[in-house]
C-alpha cells in the first residue's frame, strides 16, 4: 500500500529521477565526452603541427613539410572521427544532455582528460596507446557515472514546480 502511495505522489525524488536515466543515455554521454576529447585534441594537433615543424626546421626542408602534412591529416581525421562519434552517440542521449550544463561539464571533462593525456605523453614512460586508452576510458567512466546527476536536480525542480502549479480544468 505504501508503494502505491509512493507512485501516486506528484513529486519525484532524486533517486527516482536517476533511476529513470537509462544505460543508453549514460553510455551516450560517456561517448560524447570521448568524442569531444578527440575534437579538442584534433584542433590542438592542427595548430601545433602548423607551427612547430617550421620552428624546428627551415621552410624548405622536407621534414617540416612531411610533419606539417601528416599532422594536418591526423588532426583532420581526429576532428572528423570525433564529430561522427558524437553524432552516433547523440541518438541515444537524453534531452538533458542538450542543456548547457551537460555541454559545459562534457567540455570540462574532455579538457581535463586531454591535459592528463598530454602529461602522460610528455612526462611518464607510459606507452602512447596505453596513455590514450587510459585517459579515454577514465573520461568515459566519469561521464557514465555523472550522467544522471546532471539531469537529476534540474528535472526534479522543474517537476516539483509543475506539480505545485494550480491545474486548470
Amino acid at each position: 500500500m505504501a508503494r502505491l502511495r509512493e507512485r501516486q505522489t506528484p513529486e519525484l525524488t532524486l533517486e527516482q529521477v536517476l533511476k529513470r536515466i537509462d544505460v543508453y543515455g549514460r553510455l551516450a554521454y560517456g561517448g560524447q565526452i570521448v568524442a569531444v576529447m578527440a575534437m579538442i585534441a584534433g584542433v590542438a594537433l592542427f595548430v601545433t603541427t602548423s607551427i612547430v615543424p617550421f620552428m624546428l626546421w627551415d621552410d624548405n626542408r622536407g621534414e617540416a613539410i612531411f610533419y606539417w602534412l601528416a599532422g594536418w591529416l591526423t588532426a583532420i581525421g581526429l576532428i572528423i572521427g570525433g564529430v561522427l562519434f558524437a553524432v552516433f552517440c547523440w541518438r541515444w542521449s537524453g534531452d538533458w544532455i542538450t542543456e548547457w550544463p551537460g555541454y559545459a561539464v562534457c567540455f570540462a571533462i574532455a579538457l581535463a582528460a586531454n591535459a592528463a593525456l598530454a602529461w602522460m605523453l610528455m612526462s611518464t614512460p607510459v606507452p602512447i596507446y596505453v596513455s590514450i586508452a587510459v585517459t579515454a576510458a577514465a573520461a568515459f567512466a566519469v561521464g557514465f557515472a555523472i550522467a544522471g546527476h546532471l539531469a537529476g536536480t534540474q528535472v526534479l525542480e522543474e517537476t516539483k514546480q509543475r506539480h505545485r502549479a494550480p491545474r486548470r480544468a
